[in-house]
């Protein structure tokens, strides 16, 4: 799988919030790692889920979303948005992915953000 369409398709993906298309842009054996949260996901029925409750959330979207490699390593920006559960206020969280790449897609993702303002 060639590592920039791998990641086009990732960044078309998580636009539409299609999370079938985003799993399928990874490896067979890959690790995602969210550090905000803690998980770290090598199965993609898990992954899928994670996605799903992700995409879930009230007026969820992601925006600005660039991905770049540079040979087997990636990066790239997003902006998650929505509103809060608790509140109901709308938030905008920044964050950034580092990616692996392999012949099978994605290998390693880990994720960055501060939800200071998604939880508040």
């Amino acid at each position: 799988m060639d590592p920039e369409d791998v990641l086009w398709r990732a960044e078309k993906a998580l636009v539409a919030l299609d999370s079938d298309a985003l799993v399928a842009c990874y490896a067979p054996e890959f690790l995602f790692e969210d550090t905000t949260s803690g998980d770290r996901i090598t199965d993609k029925h898990e992954i899928s889920a994670y996605f799903n409750r992700l995409f879930t959330l009230p007026s969820v979207s992601f925006s600005n979303v660039s991905f770049f490699s540079l040979g087997e390593r990636a990066a790239g920006h997003w902006v998650w948005s929505g509103s809060s559960l608790e509140s109901g206020d709308h938030f905008a969280v920044r964050g950034a992915s580092l990616f692996r790449l392999g012949t099978g897609g994605i290998t390693e993702e880990v994720i960055f953000y501060d939800p200071r303002k998604a939880y508040a």
